[in-house]
């Protein structure tokens, strides 16, 4: 659309804020120029460093002060000869507000930009958006709106004449929205105006999927749950309903079904078997608090109470405490450092931990060949076969029967070193930790399985986990007032003395699991389940999972669900389901990829696919609907991005009250300014989402990343996907995979720095995706 299609109002206002943009960077230019002279700070600093070295000692004292004091100068001089703002780029919104002062009408301009600059004498006033007071008229009111602020306890009223968002690049005015008007300027076409549905969140409300707040588990006349026969091809139902023990794998994209197939398999097996499979009998395993609340709903409306769910290390927590008496002041950590993480992770552990657990029971067999002679280590060696711990009892069985006749009096040592035998094998925790701080059998145990690693980190390794070893610290000698520092927290909370993480209690499980033959230990209490069902797989490590396959009775079925396009982590060992179930060494029913997408529309999926690059899988979800394109909102500044957010998202709330909405940040700082932005603006249901406390009721979330796996909502917005945060590696592009797909109708990217690279470029020429010409982009899907 060229210029002489605008109308009268809109070549009016391009030029009211062409005019504007021209004369405050004009006074810009002025401000600069009489700036007056100044004084060389240097010259004096540098002579009185000279003069120091000729003065007496007890002079120095003042002539240090005296520096100070001309250095404080120099930096107030340098700041006041900086540009007041960035005449490139001075501010992106501008308000024009009329009031009355001294019993006469005005009119003011007030412009809000990342710098201020104030000069009421050339009837200049550029705010701080951060922290300017008058800065909330902007945020908080529509133009036309009567505004009533009290600023420095002077109570103001007026009227907001004209409130514009603009948009300044190279000091050229780029874009102008007023209401719902949007003015953009191109280089080839000039100004044209933008469709209104390009700048709006709207017709996704209730897209979602919501936790049932009614029974689903109504049956058909076959008995079976229609849920499943909606979701699953013949073959998927067959192997999920069948009657079939040991491991099943679903696997799909985002919003194909998984976690919805895994909770139905799980209302199968108990309609079939509600004794067996009683809800008190299943385990669920989800990654988060929140995807667990979740369940905890859905569930009970598929006719399924009483079901443990958990994420995994608040039951591993639980479960080794119960099965280990005296760890009640133990504390659960996930600040292990990054080294020992990726190497507490790696699925060569699984082996090597076995190969310890042998050689720990060899140690012993001089032991019991110098308490009972040959009788007895034959006995202990014929029993070789056995878990450490059966293999002790069994040994202590022969001793009260055929032993004490042939040991004679030598039964009395033996019997004694079989009681030391228990005690000392019998405690997975010391051999967690031998394991881990034995420096010489880790490098051989991970130079043997070709594991690359650095010497840091098995150095870091060992140091972590001799430090998580240590006993709880003794605070009885200390009163509770001296028992925390002066922030509220105890002071051991940072220590990792005393600490498990889950990789940890992973370990200590996998020990209990391989030295009994059960998951039992020396409380001699049993946990075990008759099925176990485990969601985003993907992100947990080898060690788990293998730790969970043995939680069930000996055949009983597993099933695991995830898509390792969207890990989160990327040090779990493997990057595909053949791998794992060959790591794990199990025999699986890795079924089909799920082929429709249920979630997200055709333009989500696309742009999803897109960012996964070379680790897309080979077939991409079919996608059931089509949506909104998906746009890049690009911005000068993270300010003028908030102002935008912030009335798209109230003209969402006054249209669609029931909508959910989640601003997706990579890290918690950028979540945590924009949150603050749009609290002063005064957005609506607003809520700063920051450890799985998500509501799941309608309004914004405003979040990071790695705290909404499994999650959807009707509408995403991604906040600064920039180079800074989504660079051209692996690990990017599965987050950025999994911030997309979160979004069940609508998705859009604000942008105040250099895109993420692994946009597309029609996104990054300002159009739509995916474009109409599917020519125009060779990887469109």
């Amino acid at each position: 659309m060229s210029d002489d299609a605008l109308t009268p109002d809109e070549l009016a206002l391009i030029e009211d804020e062409a005019g504007e943009l021209r004369r405050i960077q004009n006074e810009l230019a002025h401000a600069v120029t009489r700036g007056g002279g100044r004084a060389d700070y240097d010259r004096e600093i540098v002579a009185l460093r000279d003069q120091m070295l000729e003065e007496r000692a007890e002079d120095h004292a003042m002539l240090v002060e005296t520096m100070t004091r001309l250095a404080a100068l120099r930096a107030a001089q340098d700041r006041e000869s900086e540009l007041p703002a960035d005449p490139r780029s001075p501010y992106f919104a501008h308000l024009r507000l009329r009031d009355v002062k001294d019993g006469a009408p005005r009119t003011r301009e007030v412009f809000i930009g990342r710098r201020a600059f104030i000069d009421t004498q050339r009837d200049v006033q550029i705010v701080d958006w951060r922290n300017s007071p008058i800065s909330r008229i902007y945020y908080c009111y529509r133009g036309g709106d009567e505004y009533e602020e009290r600023f420095a306890n002077e109570l103001q009223t007026g009227t907001v004449a004209a409130r514009r968002t603009l948009n300044i690049t190279d000091g050229h005015l780029a874009r102008v929205q007023e209401g719902d008007t949007v003015l953009v300027h191109h280089a080839e076409t000039g100004w044209r105006r933008l469709a209104a549905d390009r700048a709006r969140l709207a017709g996704g409300v209730g897209t979602a999927v919501r936790a049932p707040s009614e029974r689903l588990g109504r049956r058909g006349p076959d008995g079976r749950l229609p849920e499943i026969t909606a979701l699953i091809d013949p073959e998927q139902f067959r192997i999920i309903s069948g009657d079939r023990s040991g491991v099943v794998i679903i696997r799909g994209g985002a919003g194909t079904g998984k976690t919805t197939i895994a909770l139905h398999r799980v209302a199968f097996l108990h309609f079939h078997d509600r004794q067996r499979f009683a809800g008190n009998r299943i385990l669920v395993i989800t990654p988060g608090d929140a995807l667990r609340r979740y369940v905890e709903r859905v569930l009970p409306a598929l006719d399924v109470a009483n079901v443990p769910i958990r994420t995994f290390p608040a039951w591993a927590f639980d479960t080794v405490k119960r099965l280990v008496p005296g760890l009640k002041k133990r504390r659960l950590t996930d600040e292990t450092p990054m080294g020992a993480r990726r190497l507490k992770r790696h699925p060569a552990l699984l082996a090597m931990l076995e190969e310890a657990l042998r050689d720990e029971a060899r140690e012993w067999d001089d032991l019991f060949e110098g308490a009972g002679g040959k009788p007895l280590l034959d006995a202990w060696v014929k029993r070789r076969n056995l878990p450490t711990m059966r293999r002790v009892m069994a040994l202590r069985r022969w001793l009260d029967a055929e032993g004490k006749d042939v040991l004679g009096p030598r039964i009395v040592p033996a019997r004694k070193l079989v009681r030391q035998a228990l005690d000392a094998l019998g405690d997975p925790v010391e051999t967690w930790a031998m394991f881990l701080t034995d420096r010489r059998r880790l490098a051989e145990g991970f130079g043997k399985a070709g594991v690359e690693y650095y010497e840091w980190e098995l150095d870091q390794l060992v140091d972590t986990v001799s430090q998580q070893a240590d006993e709880p610290a003794d605070l009885s000698d200390f009163d509770a007032s001296h028992r925390t520092g002066v922030d509220g927290a105890s002071i051991d909370e940072d220590s990792l003395r005393a600490t498990f993480d889950s990789d940890d209690l992973a370990l200590i499980l996998r020990v209990c699991q391989l030295k009994y033959d059960r998951l039992t230990g020396p409380s001699k209490q049993v946990v075990e389940f008759e099925h176990v069902v485990v969601d985003e797989a993907q992100d947990l490590s080898p060690m788990i999972l293998k730790v969970l396959c043995g939680a069930v009775k000996r055949g009983g079925p597993v099933t695991l669900a995830g898509d390792t396009a969207q890990r989160l982590w990327l040090d779990t060992g493997f990057d595909d389901w053949d791998a794992l179930v060959k790591i794990l060494g199990v025999k699986a029913h890795v079924l089909p990829p799920l082929a429709v997408s249920y979630r997200s529309t055709r333009q989500v999926m696309s742009l999803a696919h897109h960012v996964l690059g070379p680790l897309a899988p080979d077939e991409a979800a079919r996608d059931a609907r089509d949506g909104a394109p998906v746009e890049l909102m690009r911005f000068e500044e993270a300010g003028e991005a908030v102002a935008f957010l912030g009335d798209a998202l109230k003209s969402l709330r006054d249209r669609e009250r029931r909508a959910t909405v989640a601003l997706v940040a990579r890290t918690p700082a950028v979540a945590d300014l924009y949150y603050e932005g749009l609290r002063r603006s005064e957005v609506p249901e607003l809520r700063r989402v920051r450890r799985q406390e998500f509501s799941f009721t309608p309004g914004v979330d405003v979040t990071d990343v790695f705290q909404i796996k499994g999650l959807e909502y009707d509408y995403i917005v991604l906040l600064e996907p920039t180079a800074e945060h989504y660079p051209d590696a692996v690990d990017a592009r599965h987050l950025l995979h999994v911030a997309m797909t979160r979004a069940a109708h609508q998705l859009w990217m604000v942008c105040s720095g250099r895109p993420s690279p692994l946009l597309p470029d029609a996104l990054l020429r300002g159009e739509p995706w995916p474009p109409i010409d599917p020519d125009a982009e060779g990887d469109a899907e």
